[in-house]
């Protein structure tokens, strides 16, 4: 994309394609594959130059984050990405050859979508009037401020789930929420050691102006990561309370079941016991025999409760 002006193309011819791109024009040419197919990633190395060895890696696997410098750059960057409800992370690939940013996404990220529809509606030009090194920065930049959203949603979730009785459904979003936060410290810590690559990088790959943009990406990051272990921290002390707390209440109902239990079971073996179609059997013939029985339930439960109360609280 020319620096004067912006402007969206699809399945263009090699010659076509280079005939933009070697223009003579200053600035970034960016060139954003989603999803390529082998036939994009031939396309794209016949335009950048970069080995088309390279270029397949991009669609064959789900690498960790990670800089290779040679002929061109090669920076692999992880990003937040929401599928079916679940927050996961996935690679973005960055390749750098002269003054083409070439990006490959296996799934359409935010950070790059919303910086497309800019572009193509020539919002935030100014992109393609600065050095490639920028442009990068500009990417990972977004790519931090998207784990930042991510987080601040978190934490806001954790706030509304100390406030609630958790049911079911809420100890389910828990669930997924820590599986999220693991993703997010796995990948902030290998974009982290990237970060440090590239702000210590030579001379001749970036500006002086370039590295010190990476130096602060670098200590945002790591920023971000040490907020994604506290909200961690606190999602984990939340989950163990609710676990307390229903293992409290379960203890209270199985004391009130035992209670129930001993209380019942010397009255129903006194009733059993003089119910029994015996005639001779002792108090069943005398004038005050229920009395006397009843009297015998009450004490023995009388005597369960009191010996019950004694035995819980040592």
């Amino acid at each position: 994309m020319p620096a004067d002006r912006i402007e969206r193309a699809e399945h263009t011819s090699i010659e076509e394609s280079s005939r933009h791109m070697d223009s003579g024009r200053k600035g970034t040419v960016w060139v954003r594959c989603v999803k390529p197919v082998i036939e994009d990633i031939e396309t794209v190395a016949a335009l950048t130059g970069i080995p088309l060895d390279e270029l397949k890696e991009s669609v064959e696997g789900d690498e960790r984050s990670k800089v290779s410098i040679g002929r061109h750059i090669e920076i692999i960057f992880r990003a937040p990405l929401k599928e079916d409800g679940e927050v996961v992370t996935v690679p973005i690939r960055i390749y750098a050859a002269g003054n083409t940013v070439v990006t490959v996404e296996g799934s359409p990220t935010r950070i790059l979508s919303e910086l497309s529809y800019a572009l193509v509606g020539n919002r935030r030009r100014f992109l393609f009037r600065k050095p490639t090194g920028y442009f990068i920065y500009y990417v990972l930049d977004k790519v931090n401020d998207e784990f930042l959203y991510y987080i601040d949603k978190i934490s806001i979730n954790i706030e509304v789930f100390r406030k609630k009785t958790l049911n079911r459904q809420d100890i389910g979003s828990i669930y997924a929420t820590s599986i999220s936060l693991s993703y997010f410290n796995q990948s902030l810590i290998a974009n982290i050691e990237v970060l440090n690559e590239l702000r210590k990088s030579y001379p001749k790959l970036f500006s002086h102006e370039d590295r010190k943009h990476f130096s602060e990406l670098y200590h945002d990051a790591l920023q971000i990561l040490d907020t994604e272990k506290i909200q961690r921290e606190l999602l984990s002390n939340l989950f163990n309370m609710h676990s307390s707390i229903a293992g409290n209440e379960l203890n209270y109902f199985m004391k009130i079941v035992a209670l129930v239990a001993l209380l019942s079971t010397l009255p129903n073996l006194i009733t059993s016991i003089f119910s029994m179609n015996v005639g001779s059997a002792p108090i069943v013939q005398g004038r005050n025999a229920f009395y006397i029985i009843l009297g015998m339930i009450v004490v023995s439960s009388v005597l369960s409760y009191v010996a019950y109360r004694v035995m819980s609280e040592r």
